[in-house]
C-alpha cells in the first residue's frame, strides 16, 4: 500500500515538473525565435492548473504575443485574436506578479501598448458596425487606464472621458439604450463638456416615453448651456408636443430678464410667438370659411326659423374669427419685436432675417384679401379710389419683406463651403430664400425679376 502511494506522489511530482518544463520550453523557443513552438508551450503552461498562476508563464506568453504583433507578416497564421490574447496575458502577468518582478515590462510597457491595440480594434469594430465588440475593446482600454502612471494614453487622447464617449457612440448606434444611458450618465457625472451628451440622453428618455426624466436631464443641460440652440429647440419641441408652449415662454422670458441681450433666447421666443401667430391665423381662416358657409346656407334657406339660425351661426363664427385674428396679430407683433432685436444684436443671424421677411410678407396677404373683397357693384372710379391706398400699402410691405430676404440672402451667400455639410446647409438656405424672393417679385408684378430668381433657384435644386 505504501509503495502504491509513493508511486502516486511520484506521478504528481512528475506532472508538475512537466508543466514547469513547458514554461522553460516556452522561454527556450522564444530565445531561439521558434515562435510557433513557443506559443504552443506557453499556452499549455497557462492552461494547466499547476502553472496557470505562474507569473513566468504569463511573462513569456506576453513576450511571445508581443513578437507576433510586431511581426504580423512573418507570423500571420498565429495572429488569430492576438490583440485580445495580448491584453489578457498582460493583465494576468500584472495580476500574478506579486513581487513586481516583471512590472517594468508587463505593466509599464506591454499593458499600455495593449490598450492602444484594443482602441484601434474598437475603432475597426465600430466601422464594421459590430458595436458590441467595439464596446468590449473600449472596456479593455478603460481597464488599463489605472495602470497608466505616465499618462501615455491620456497624452494620446485616450482619457477615461473619451473612451466613455466612444462607448456611448457605440451603444447609441446599436440602439442599446440601457448601456447608452450608463455611458452617457458617466460622461455627465465627469462633466464632459459637450451639450450633445445631454441631448442624446434626452432623446433616449423620450424614446422610452419618459418625458418627465427627459425634462429633468434637459433642465440640468440648460443650466450648464443656457444659450445652446440645440437644447433650446429640443426643449421647445417637447413643450410643443405637450401643448405647453406658454411654460417655455415663461422660462425663456425669465432667462432674458437675467440676460436681455441673448440673441439666441430672443430668437427662440420670437419663433414661439411666430408659431402661435400662425396657429391662430389658421384657426381664424377656418372660422372665416365657416362664416361663408353659414351665409350661403342663410341666403338659400326658405324657412325663416332655419334662416335665423344660420345667420346667428354666421355671426358667432365671425366674432370668433375676429378674436382669433386679433390674437394672431398680437403674437406676430411680439415675434417681430424679438426678431428685430435679434438682428440688432447679431447682424449675421440669418434665420431671424428670413423669419422677418416671412412675417412681413404675411401682412401683404391680408391686404390682398381686402383687394379681392372690394365690391363689384361700384363704379370704376370708386373701385380705383379704394384700390389705390391698398396697393400702395401692399407695395411698401412687399418691399420691406424683400429687404429682409435680401439681407438673409447676402448672409447665405457668404457662408463657407469647406465641408460637404457646410455646402449642403448653404444650398438649403439659398433655395428657401430664393423661393421666398421669387414669390415677392411675383406679388409685385415684376415678371423679369421673378424669372431671374426662379432660374437661379432651379440651378441649385
Amino acid at each position: 500500500m505504501k509503495k502504491l502511494m509513493l508511486f502516486a506522489l511520484l506521478a504528481i511530482s512528475l506532472a508538475a515538473g512537466a508543466q514547469t518544463n513547458r514554461v522553460n520550453d516556452a522561454a527556450i523557443y522564444l530565445r531561439n525565435g521558434e515562435i510557433e513552438d513557443a506559443k504552443k508551450a506557453a499556452e499549455e503552461a497557462i492552461e494547466h492548473p499547476d502553472t496557470k498562476a505562474d507569473v513566468k508563464a504569463w511573462y513569456y506568453y506576453v513576450s511571445i504575443l508581443d513578437t507576433i504583433i510586431k511581426n504580423p507578416t512573418a507570423y500571420s497564421k498565429l495572429a488569430d485574436n492576438v490583440n485580445e490574447k495580448f491584453y489578457g496575458a498582460c493583465m494576468n502577468c500584472v495580476k500574478f506578479d506579486a513581487k513586481n518582478k516583471f512590472g517594468y515590462y508587463c505593466k509599464e510597457q506591454a499593458l499600455i501598448n495593449s490598450a492602444f491595440l484594443s482602441f484601434n480594434s474598437g475603432i475597426a469594430a465600430y466601422e464594421a458596425k459590430d458595436y458590441a465588440k467595439a464596446i468590449a475593446y473600449y472596456q479593455m482600454v478603460l481597464d488599463v487606464i489605472p495602470f497608466d502612471k505616465n499618462e501615455d494614453l491620456k497624452k494620446n487622447n485616450l482619457s477615461e472621458k473619451n473612451i466613455y464617449l466612444y462607448m456611448a457612440y457605440s451603444a447609441v448606434q446599436s440602439k442599446n439604450n440601457e448601456k447608452a444611458k450608463i455611458y452617457l450618465g458617466k460622461l455627465i457625472e465627469m462633466n464632459y463638456d459637450d451639450h450633445l451628451i445631454f441631448s442624446q440622453m434626452v432623446n433616449i428618455h423620450l424614446e422610452e416615453g419618459d418625458t418627465t426624466k427627459a425634462l429633468t436631464v434637459l433642465d440640468d443641460a440648460r443650466k450648464r448651456y443656457p444659450s445652446e440652440k440645440d437644447l433650446i429647440n429640443q426643449e421647445l419641441n417637447i413643450y410643443l408636443a405637450a401643448g405647453k408652449q406658454e411654460v417655455l415662454i415663461d422660462k425663456i422670458t425669465a432667462a432674458l430678464e437675467l440676460n436681455p441681450d441673448d440673441a439666441t433666447l430672443l430668437y427662440v421666443r420670437g419663433n414661439i410667438y411666430d408659431n402661435f401667430s400662425n396657429d391662430f391665423n389658421k384657426r381664424y381662416r377656418a372660422q372665416r370659411d365657416s362664416v361663408s358657409i353659414w351665409k350661403r346656407k342663410a341666403n338659400t334657406e326658405k324657412v325663416p326659423a332655419k334662416k335665423t339660425i344660420f345667420i346667428t351661426n354666421a355671426g358667432n363664427c365671425q366674432k370668433r374669427a375676429d378674436a382669433l385674428l386679433v390674437t394672431s396679430k398680437e403674437y406676430a407683433a411680439k415675434a417681430e419685436i424679438d426678431y428685430k432685436k435679434v438682428v440688432e444684436l447679431n447682424p449675421e443671424y440669418i434665420d431671424a432675417f428670413f423669419n422677418l421677411g416671412a412675417l412681413t410678407n404675411n401682412k401683404s396677404t391680408e391686404i390682398a384679401e381686402k383687394i379681392n373683397n372690394l365690391p363689384n357693384n361700384i363704379s370704376q372710379v370708386e373701385y380705383d379710389k379704394r384700390l389705390a391706398p391698398l396697393k400702395k400699402e401692399q407695395i411698401v410691405i412687399l418691399n420691406q419683406a424683400l429687404s429682409y430676404f435680401n439681407q438673409a440672402l447676402s448672409i447665405a451667400e457668404a457662408k463657407p463651403e469647406d465641408t460637404d455639410a457646410a455646402k449642403k446647409e448653404k444650398r438649403a438656405y439659398l433655395i428657401d430664400i430664393l423661393y421666398s424672393i421669387q414669390q415677392v417679385y411675383a406679388n409685385l408684378g415684376d415678371e423679369k425679376k421673378t424669372m431671374e430668381v426662379m432660374n437661379r433657384r432651379k440651378e441649385l435644386e
